[in-house]
């Protein structure tokens, strides 16, 4: 599931791309994406609504609209939010791109789709692109398509003033990169919890937006057990866990985001910080910090963690 990052950056990229835009119309293949209303009234509601700003709450991708509306995609596990133009399949005829049209007809995978991807290329190319479930259409003739081989994604329109009530969003724990939120914060989110340190920061009503890849890349740096118990960690050790939460939160950022898997930034392109990764999917190579250890994997609840056994004890 794309993390803090991965959104985040999406979010950033929205707000360069279609601020000020209008939406026309919309699209699904799986009705039940929508949560809040029917597809009939969903598109009725937001037809016509302009584009005023995105932003994230955890892992939700939130764009408020006129009329004091807020959309909220919640890309889920496979699932990721792109921005270009799209066709349907029926029309490729209408294609100029000869090479494109071939290409597009001699690709098996392609049969089942309904919309083809025109541009950028990496729509078309990339087969983690190719799943659109839902579509929004934009008064500048693009759209935003949501790709999610799985099905699992979530999107939800409410008012604005009210979007503490949709889903589990109001129940959701404190951001880990809000200026306001130091060590002292942090160290009281600790003072009556109890478990393993790993499945701790994973938990989205403790603390937002961190899940398998930066929670084993934070405990990686603060030389942290992933089991380590969250009763027993001294001070010293707390301090290391909130210092490079964030260093690797705004690491991963500045990477716009973690491709290893299905994740893709707006564009369809890949993000870069699959290639800085110390601990996550790393099972088998030595320690990074050249300690003699290799990187082990087990499982703490239902997750894998990767670890080094050297330096985190």
């Amino acid at each position: 599931m794309p993390e803090l990052p991965e959104v985040e950056t999406i979010v950033r990229q929205l707000n360069k791309k279609v601020i000020g835009l209008k939406i026309l119309d919309a699209w699904t293949d799986w009705p039940r994406t929508i949560k809040t209303h029917s597809l009939i009234k969903f598109k009725k509601e937001i037809k016509g609504l302009k584009i005023l700003r995105a932003h994230r709450r955890a892992k939700y991708i939130m764009m408020d609209l006129s009329e004091g509306k807020t959309l909220i995609i919640h890309q889920k596990i496979s699932g990721h939010l792109l921005y270009g133009k799209w066709i349907e399949k029926n029309q490729i005829s209408n294609i100029k791109n000869q090479n494109y049209k071939l290409k597009i007809k001699n690709d098996l995978k392609l049969k089942n789709q309904k919309w083809v991807g025109l541009e950028p290329e990496a729509l078309w190319q990339d087969p983690f692109n190719r799943h659109i479930r839902f579509l929004l259409f934009l008064n500048n003739g693009k759209m935003l398509g949501l790709s999610d081989l799985r099905r699992f994604g979530k999107v939800f329109l409410g008012d604005t003033e009210k979007i503490e009530h949709i889903n589990e969003i109001g129940r959701l724990g404190p951001e880990p990169l809000d200026a306001g939120f130091n060590f002292k914060k942090f160290r009281e989110l600790f003072r009556n919890k109890k478990g393993k340190i790993k499945q701790v920061l994973m938990d989205p009503f403790f603390i937002v937006g961190i899940g398998n890849i930066y929670s084993d890349e934070i405990l990686w740096f603060s030389g942290i057990h992933p089991e380590h118990r969250t009763e027993s960690l001294k001070e010293a050790e707390l301090k290391k866990i909130f210092k490079y939460m964030k260093s690797v939160l705004n690491k991963a950022i500045d990477a716009k985001g973690d491709s290893q898997q299905d994740y893709r930034t707006l564009d369809g392109g890949f993000g870069n910080y699959q290639n800085m990764t110390m601990a996550y999917q790393m099972t088998g190579e030595k320690c990074k910090k050249h300690d003699g250890g290799v990187i082990k994997r087990i499982k703490v609840g239902s997750r894998s963690a990767h670890f080094c056994p050297v330096h985190q004890k």
